[in-house]
């Protein structure tokens, strides 16, 4: 079997290398190929990944390139992570909305929009590739931001293979809770229900027991999980359910805003300042003869990133940070899954002979009967070799049906606008965004993130 990654040059490669090279044998890996259009990418980020996938397997052949063609031929399986316009085009993103005095986080309102304007054409571009020379029966993963949309936006152009939303935020709130809970991991069962970074997790129990009463009484709820942004009085407001850390936006926008507003830099310039002086510091040695002095580097770096998450915008540390590691502890430490765990979980679902819980984005068809059947929403799947079968959440309060309702038109409508390039569809949508909500906002941002991508093809 043969998986490609479309964005393997990316700076968290190193992680999904690994995770792959341990799970290899779950699914038959024979052949992985990380595909970057950065040739400069590849040979630092992509090598340090390529290292670290040989050192585990170094059985199975594992190459870096720059030719789409030669990557997706045959490829059985696909994993698109990517990002495009890089970290400049981010910065912009943000920047244009927080000139409007809106928030411009990079996957949510007007600064996903953008992110979404030019995602969508260049996974378009692959799907078509994918579908000229990957594997008749090959499965497409996507985890590019940002993910329901993207997803939406391929299943809506046409696109004939399977494909599957993965984003890594609900599964990383869900391994937060047995802690909390005292409980194995085995025994827990959550719902989570709604779109992509917009999602609620309720129906919470240990061996069939409700301890939802439990779970959000207990103080170490809110200050060690991705809880930790929010107050336990709005749990309450929210019928006992827990929230995705993205709701933060929504909840608490505009405390959001001004401490964005307020910091010396947005999280896009913060990453943009982080990522080029690991470039800087990479640069000075030559990667693939000298691993583990460019992985001490990266590992740094890439720290810096992750422990400041959601500092900016919460005004927060954040309580589960990660520790330095040295590449041979990396390599040695057990795999966490991470973002590839649930696209490992769904492909060696078909030899399984158990059922496993999973969050994944996917059309709708009457799960949420509140929501469009071609709707793509994010929602909990029992996975077994019968394949996916959604669950339908237990309860979803009016409130939340509501939100869902108007984020899920803004969506729609943006799909529609950057698949038929519709300026007049792109101002609707983000008019419909409950974040923007308003006409003479909605026809500036539009016409700036136009001009900021250079996109003048828009009827």
């Amino acid at each position: 079997m043969k998986l490609t990654v479309l964005g393997g040059g990316g700076v968290r490669s190193a992680f999904l290398a690994k995770s792959l090279a341990y799970n290899a044998h779950r699914i038959g890996l024979q052949e992985v190929v990380f595909l970057d259009s950065s040739e400069e990418n590849l040979k630092i980020f992509g090598e340090i990944a390529r290292y670290v996938f040989s050192q585990i397997r170094p059985d199975i052949h594992f190459s870096l390139t720059t030719d789409p063609v030669s990557a997706l031929t045959n490829a059985n399986y696909v994993i698109t992570t990517l990002r495009v316009g890089g970290d400049e085009s981010r910065v912009h993103d943000e920047r244009i909305a927080l000139n409007h005095n809106t928030l411009g986080q990079e996957t949510t309102g007007a600064g996903g929009f953008a992110m979404a304007m030019r995602s969508i054409p260049a996974i378009l571009n692959y799907c078509r590739l994918i579908e000229e020379h990957a594997a008749p029966d090959a499965i497409l993963f996507n985890f590019t931001n940002p993910s329901g949309l993207v997803t939406e936006a391929i299943i809506k152009s046409g696109f004939k293979r399977r494909i599957y939303g993965i984003c890594d935020a609900p599964s990383e709130l869900i391994r937060e809770l047995p802690a909390i809970l005292n409980c194995d991991e085995s025994d827990l069962s959550v719902e989570c229900y709604g779109l992509n970074h917009f999602s609620w997790f309720t129906h919470f129990t240990v061996k069939g027991e409700d301890v939802t009463d439990r779970l959000i009484n207990n103080p170490d709820l809110y200050s060690k999980t991705a809880m930790q942004y929010f107050s336990p009085e709005l749990v309450q407001l929210c019928d006992k359910q827990l929230l995705n850390e993205y709701l933060y936006y929504y909840y608490y926008r505009e405390v959001a805003l001004k401490a964005i507003q307020d910091a010396p830099e947005t999280r896009g310039e913060m990453i943009a300042r982080i990522n080029h002086e690991m470039r800087d510091e990479l640069r000075s040695i030559n990667v693939k003869e000298n691993p583990k002095a460019a992985f001490d580097i990266w590992m740094k770096h890439y720290l810096r990133r992750e422990n400041s998450y959601m500092q900016n915008e919460s005004q927060q540390e954040k309580f589960n940070t990660r520790a330095p590691l040295t590449l041979q502890q990396f390599i040695e430490e057990p795999d966490s899954g991470g973002y590839a765990g649930v696209a490992l979980d769904i492909l060696e679902a078909v030899n399984s002979t158990t059922t496993k819980r999973i969050v994944v984005s996917l059309q709708n068809n009457g799960t949420l009967d509140f929501l469009r059947p071609d709707d793509v929403i994010e929602i909990s799947c029992d996975l077994s070799k019968e394949g996916l079968k959604p669950v339908t959440p237990v309860h979803v309060p009016d409130a939340q049906k509501n939100m869902l309702s108007s984020v899920k038109e803004y969506e729609r409508l943006a799909v529609a606008a950057i698949l038929q390039k519709d300026k007049s569809l792109a101002v609707r949508a983000l008019m419909a965004h409950p974040l923007i909500g308003s006409w003479s906002l909605a026809d500036k941002l539009v016409n700036e993130y136009l001009t900021a991508a250079h996109i003048n093809d828009w009827k």
